[in-house]
């Protein structure tokens, strides 16, 4: 059995700063951060930006401190790790490979999974859910094959990767169950300008319009609205980048499409 002072499990950011606030307030103590992808932390936030618009991006320009860090303040890493048990009272956690750390403290910063919406046909083979770095390789893979690409969605992220892939100079899409853009976020009038302001940079809008599925055998062919009106030219890919806190063990023809809600 392993034995830790600390465990922090998470990949993310979150996971990464409670590596550096552990070493501000004790410089001895073991510590192990286990991550399930088998990159160490990096800044997602950048994925459906800079690095989606980079014609060769550097995935190590991304990470969150760097891997000399975790090297320096002796902390030990395993990424591409998933905890599969955790027991607070006896203060165990079981690794996927069956290895069993026993801890004094724990912290727990898993981040968010994407959410797949509740509608047929989100486990298409081409179903793509920007959340990784692999994610964003693939959609700039997609991207140097398709002419044009249909976001569904209008929060920050869509509107984000919307901007993005139109400064790509590619043709883009945008559908929204809400009549406005950030609708969340921002009044109205504001709201409007800005849905107005992409409408002016070449996104063609379909505002108020909900999704009722997805058709395909294995990928995706075409796409169903609650209104039957999103236009014929469109079709087959999905990309998936709205979010949902992960509970694990702890109890979304010439174009592509892309949902971001």
């Amino acid at each position: 059995m392993i034995q830790r002072d600390y465990l922090i499990i998470g990949g993310g950011i979150g996971g990464a700063s409670a590596c550096e606030g552990v070493r501000r307030h004790d410089k001895r103590g073991s510590v192990t951060l286990v991550g399930a992808e088998v990159f160490p932390p990096y800044k997602r936030w950048i994925l459906s930006k800079d690095f989606l618009r980079e014609k060769d991006p550097h995935p190590k320009k991304l990470l969150e401190p760097s891997e000399a860090w975790y090297e320096k303040y002796k902390i030990e890493t395993r990424f591409g790790t998933v905890v599969t048990q955790f027991n607070i009272d006896r203060r165990l956690a079981v690794l996927a490979n069956g290895e069993t750390i026993e801890f004094n403290k724990a912290c727990l910063a898993m981040g968010s999974r994407p959410v797949r919406p509740p509608v047929a046909g989100t486990s298409l083979g081409n179903v793509i859910y920007l959340r990784t770095i692999r994610d964003a390789f693939a959609l700039k893979e997609t991207a140097t094959h398709e002419k044009g690409i249909m976001v569904v969605g209008g929060g920050l992220l869509a509107c984000e990767a919307a901007a993005s892939l139109r400064m790509m100079k590619l043709k883009v899409g945008l559908m929204h169950r809400d009549s406005y853009l950030l609708d969340r976020y921002i009044d109205p009038e504001t709201g409007t300008w800005l849905t107005e302001y992409f409408a002016k940079h070449g996104v063609t809008l379909s505002m108020g319009e909900s999704l009722n599925g997805f058709e395909g055998k294995t990928v995706l062919r075409n796409i169903q609205t609650k209104s039957g009106n999103l236009p014929g030219h469109m079709g087959r890919q999905l990309l998936n980048i709205s979010r949902r806190r992960k509970k694990g063990f702890m109890q979304w023809a010439t174009w592509r499409f892309i949902l971001i809600e």
